[in-house]
């Protein structure tokens, strides 16, 4: 049987071990548990274009439109045209997205779409449904949760499984014929973050440490409206409340985005370079939600969480937020098969980078996103033959005395990348910061050698460094990596 490892039980890697054929033994990995993932916190929906007026066509100009013109076309045509088919299979295997009170399935609006073709599940609580209903069609799967990958498994130029630490700290070989990351980005990298605790920038800074190609880790969406208070984020306040109709103000009532042509619904690195400016002058940041009837029955998730934080919201029809980390547009470089540069190495999710979200991803075009790329690497796995040769001989680093690990705190971390590599960058505090990081060592450290918050640290340590160099090395600002006077 060919061996499948899967690291990251997200909507990607659930789907791509649910869809597999019986004749390969998969194994799913995941750092927690099946449920600690960024897709069973996505409030926001799935983009699709299903509905009456709607089409590929315009569904693909708006991703294009959005990612200013950076995406990779053929990406983009694949996501717009695939996604559908994947949606409505799902639809026929009963997963139960949200529908209008005539028993059509309803259609939200979130920014720089063009039409209402946003599909929900439970109102605000889609990646969690999604991604529960996907994990209940996994059969014959073995599951090792609270373990951890601290490498790739190398021989003859390809990649034959991974090093596991297991939750007792025991390192051991899983060797396969497919390995597959759907790790998920690096939000844990900002102060504030949408992100599960979890996300850390693993994948990532697993190729990176074996030469496994990269694109586009300049783009780094932030997201408009997290819930903060006292200065701590308490989760992410969808975009969909903004598509039902709630403006974001300042103090004053101040209607922040009334001069911009989209105004609350223009792209994300707009809205949020937007709010970081209001910020600066000294004003507070509001979603005024006055404009929307029955906020409770349509946004229950966000109704629940704002109730647990103590936000007074049905008095003062206003919500604290302010702008945070969510989204990494770049990655793990792949075709459009989800094959890397590193032969049976695929990735898939938001670690993976086939250039389908451009310089600025389209809202709710990530989770579409995880069903077509793991469609495509199950589709190319089923069809690509195991190795004839099953002893592996995989190259081992010879046993090394332990390198004094030399990091920065990790709050420290955060604060200077958030002023460095956060929503507006200058030439000047990216190599000052490059600088900064340069007094580390957390690249010549051996992640089999050091404590999981120690990983933690020097994986977010490699990916603002590949963030930043990204960033200097762009011609000119476009999108999320937006570089003032530039």
């Amino acid at each position: 049987m060919k061996k499948v490892v899967i690291v990251g039980a997200g909507l990607a890697g659930s789907y791509l071990a649910a869809h597999l054929p019986a004749d390969c033994a998969v194994t799913l990995v995941t750092k927690k548990t099946r449920g600690d993932s960024n897709s069973m916190l996505a409030q926001g929906g799935i983009a699709v274009a299903v509905a009456t007026g709607d089409s590929a066509a315009q569904h693909a100009d708006d991703t294009l439109k959005a990612g200013k013109y950076h995406n990779n076309a053929a990406a983009v045509s694949q996501l717009v045209t695939t996604g559908p088919v994947l949606v409505k299979e799902l639809l026929a295997q009963g997963m139960p997205f949200d529908k209008t009170s005539n028993g059509e399935l309803a259609f939200g609006l979130e920014g720089a779409h063009s039409c209402h073709r946003i599909l929900h599940a439970q109102g605000d609580q889609t990646g969690h449904a999604l991604t529960q209903f996907v994990q209940g069609m996994i059969q014959n799967v073995e599951w090792k949760e609270n373990t951890t990958v601290v490498d790739l498994l190398i021989a003859n130029g390809e990649c034959r499984g991974v090093m596991l630490r297991d939750a007792q700290g025991q390192l051991r070989p899983e060797y396969a014929d497919f390995t597959v990351l759907a790790t998920g980005g690096l939000g844990h990298l900002y102060p504030l973050t949408t992100n599960d605790a979890t996300i850390t920038g693993d994948g990532i800074a697993l190729a990176q440490r074996n030469g496994v190609k990269l694109a586009d880790m300049a783009y780094v969406q932030f997201h408009p409206t997290l819930l903060t208070k006292n200065g701590k984020c308490y989760g992410l306040i969808t975009e969909a409340i903004r598509g039902a109709g709630a403006i974001l103000v300042d103090e004053n009532g101040t209607h922040i985005m009334q001069d911009f042509p989209q105004k609350d619904l223009a792209p994300r690195d707009v809205v949020t370079r937007q709010l970081k400016a209001w910020q600066q002058k000294g004003h507070q940041l509001f979603l005024d939600i006055s404009a929307i009837k029955d906020f409770r029955k349509k946004f229950p998730g966000v109704s629940r969480n704002l109730d647990k934080h103590r936000i007074n919201f049905e008095e003062t029809a206003l919500i604290p937020i302010k702008p945070g980390a969510h989204f990494c547009m770049g990655g793990i470089k792949t075709d459009l098969n989800a094959q890397t540069s590193l032969k049976r190495l695929f990735a898939i999710g938001e670690v993976a980078c086939n250039g389908v979200h451009g310089a600025n991803r389209l809202a709710s075009n990530s989770l579409l996103d995880c069903l077509v790329s793991a469609h495509k690497a199950a589709a190319t796995i089923s069809t690509s033959a195991m190795k004839t040769d099953q002893t592996v001989a995989v190259k081992t680093q010879p046993a090394e005395p332990k390198i004094i690990p030399h990091l920065p705190e990790q709050t420290q971390l955060l604060e200077m990348a958030w002023k460095s590599i956060g929503v507006v960058r200058t030439k000047e505090t990216l190599k000052e910061f490059l600088n900064w990081l340069a007094r580390f060592n957390y690249q010549n450290l051996r992640p089999e050698q050091l404590s999981a918050q120690e990983l933690s640290i020097a994986n977010l340590c490699v990916c603002a460094e590949l963030i930043a160099n990204s960033a200097l090395a762009q011609p000119r600002s476009l999108g999320a990596n937006y570089i003032e006077g530039e």
